[in-house]
């Protein structure tokens, strides 16, 4: 039991001595009591820089100094809600160091002070060295309203997000366009990209040909059918003094194909087309097995002579 009061004491001189840095931190000199904390903060329930900062700080130590989830209920009791009682927190830890008395000075009034939050701390101390924040100084801060500044203040934050997404969307575009470049360099996709731009090449180039084949072939029809009509012609009227003339004609025409053939490269046997070799190759086949047969034929009748 002894040993449990020991361990309890512990921590509790321990908390405490925690707040009491807390407070020195702050720059709170004043009773480190819930009750006192609170006594001082209703005193300090009014509208002025200062007596923000001392409100801000005594939040801070009361929320140290009291149980989990109490904050809120105490807070409650003195009339301040917690977005309220967040920013005077806030407000505290920014601007506590003695550094910003010329902030707190040109902000006058804690609804200014208020709005000066939107700033970093690098902001701050720009401005308490005398500099400008999204071109607005300490002269502009203490001529102006709290509305004019918070307009002021929200326009320059829209235009700075507005800037950053640009060169955000300009640095992803950047980055795909350089991923992509990248992909298309690779040896991989460039064998790939070559092999398709082949194939593409092979493919028109076969259409084309098809097509002209076919076209040629068509043409050939109609002339074989034109020809053919005239031959009708001929043989029908006795028209033959002409024969020897449509005769020459087609054979200009299968002249120029010939012709054609040669101007392409390619070399083309019109009598094998019209008499294959095969065809060639039986009919020697054919006469060979007569001849066979008539040296047979002759064998046999001089065998039977003797």
């Amino acid at each position: 039991m002894d040993i449990e009061n020991e361990t309890t004491d512990l921590a509790v001189s321990s908390h405490a001595q925690k707040i009491g840095v807390l407070a020195t931190q702050l720059g709170y000199d004043g009773s480190l009591t819930v009750g006192a904390l609170e006594d001082e903060i209703r005193f300090y329930q009014r509208r002025t820089v200062e007596a923000c900062l001392e409100l801000g700080k005594r939040l801070i130590l009361l929320k140290e100094l009291t149980p989990h989830g109490e904050f809120k209920q105490r807070i409650e009791m003195l009339n301040i809600n917690e977005r309220t009682a967040q920013r005077f927190i806030s407000t505290a830890l920014k601007f506590s160091k003695s550094d910003n008395l010329s902030v707190l000075k040109a902000a006058g009034n804690q609804s200014k002070l208020l709005e000066l939050l939107v700033l970093d701390d690098e902001e701050i101390a720009e401005l308490s060295n005398g500099g400008s924040v999204n071109d607005i100084t300490l002269d502009d801060i203490d001529r102006m309203t709290a509305s004019e500044l918070r307009k002021k203040l929200r326009a320059a934050k829209s235009d700075i997000e507005a800037k950053e997404q640009v060169i955000k969307t300009k640095d992803q575009k950047a980055n795909e366009l350089l991923e992509e470049n990248t992909k298309l360099k690779s040896p991989a996709q460039i064998k790939k990209r070559a092999e398709t731009e082949q194939q593409q090449l092979a493919k028109k180039a076969l259409e084309e040909i098809s097509a002209a084949c076919l076209k040629m072939h068509n043409d050939t029809v109609r002339f074989t059918n034109e020809i053919n009509s005239v031959i009708d012609a001929i043989e029908e009227n006795g028209l033959y003094d002409i024969q020897e003339q449509l005769e020459a004609n087609v054979i200009a025409a299968f002249q120029q194909i010939a012709q054609t053939s040669v101007a392409l490269g390619v070399q083309i046997d019109f009598e094998a087309m019209v008499s294959p070799s095969w065809m060639a190759d039986d009919s020697n086949k054919d006469e060979l097995g007569v001849e066979e047969l008539q040296q047979l034929q002759h064998n046999v009748e001089t065998l039977l002579e003797s």
